[in-house]
């Protein structure tokens, strides 16, 4: 818990996930933990790695619809590299996509809101509205849409936290494309390509220098 907290996002969904679990624990899911220590085991050296470029404060938003109650990710990232993330269950049943992705906005836009406080204490001011990127079109044109309909109507209004953000010009949701989200790493399960890619995106992780070919000898 203390790693997936502090410095290793690439653990935050396991963990959310093995806590769900810990007052019945099984076999499968010992297994499960374990192979967790093994991962951290090997990759050891791992950690977050910032960019000394200029850099604009950004965050992901996303949520599993799979389960009766929805995983949300949340990724704010500055100078390439993540700030702070969340793995978390969502407190109340959505009854449908484009609900939960609203309520993962919301909870993102609350971090955005603290981190441009802390910037500007800081004296990096947030000029522009920051962006909360959603991979949901629904989701994101409810943000800036101010009317209610019958399939919205039975959404909480705290949920709408990130429409007044947007009115208010201190943040705007731009579209990105699922795989392109961030925020997705801390949703689900993932093969170990697109895990390792996302991984790169969130940790700011170089690629490998390429092992130099070694000249035949004679």
């Amino acid at each position: 818990m203390y790693a997936a907290t502090v410095s290793r996002p690439d653990i935050a969904f396991t963990v959310n996930t093995l806590c769900k679990v810990m007052s019945r624990p099984t076999p499968e899911i010992y297994a499960e933990a374990v192979a967790c220590l093994v991962y951290l085991h090997h990759h050891r050296d791992l950690g977050l790695r910032y960019s000394s470029d200029a850099s604009i404060l950004a965050a992901y938003s996303d949520s599993d619809w799979a389960t009766e109650k929805s995983t949300m990710g949340i990724a704010v990232m500055w100078h390439k590299c993540v700030i702070d993330w969340s793995s978390v269950q969502q407190p109340s049943t959505a009854l449908s996509s484009c609900e939960t992705k609203l309520m993962a906005g919301s909870e993102t836009a609350k971090c955005i809101m603290y981190y441009r406080m802390l910037l500007d204490e800081l004296g990096h001011p947030c000029d522009l509205p920051t962006k909360c990127f959603i991979d949901n079109t629904a989701a994101r044109d409810l943000a800036y849409n101010p009317e209610h309909h019958k399939r919205t109507k039975h959404i909480e209004r705290r949920h709408f936290f990130i429409r007044e953000l947007v009115e208010r010009l201190v943040l705007c949701v731009p579209f990105v494309k699922s795989k392109d989200n961030k925020a997705d790493f801390f949703t689900k399960i993932f093969s170990p390509g697109d895990f390792f890619r996302l991984r790169q995106m969130v940790m700011n992780k170089p690629e490998p220098e390429p092992t130099p070919e070694l000249e035949p000898t004679e």
